[in-house]
């Protein structure tokens, strides 16, 4: 089925009108989206630290004590460039 442009329009109105009504007074659209949220945020965190260690371990295993903090700064460096690509 093919959908027309002024088709797709009223829907998409359509559809935002309804997640409007559905919003909490906060802006949330679920009742645990805050309790979810949170969740996210430790299971990232609990990550993060886990690839860091892993950077360091492995860095460590490739350059050693001399080698190794060039290693970490060019890993930091490309993370930090992922995560602002993130951004845009």
């Amino acid at each position: 089925m093919k959908v027309s442009k002024r088709q797709l329009r009223r829907i998409i109105k359509e559809e935002k009108a309804r997640l409007v009504r559905e919003m909490n007074p906060d802006g949330s659209i679920s009742g645990d989206e805050e309790e979810m949220e949170e969740d996210l945020q430790k299971s990232a965190m609990m990550r993060l630290n886990e690839l860091l260690d892993m950077v360091e371990d492995e860095a460590y295993k490739i350059g050693g004590t001399f080698r190794s903090p060039g290693i970490r700064s060019r890993m930091k460096k490309m993370m930090i460039d992922r995560i602002n690509q993130m951004r845009g």
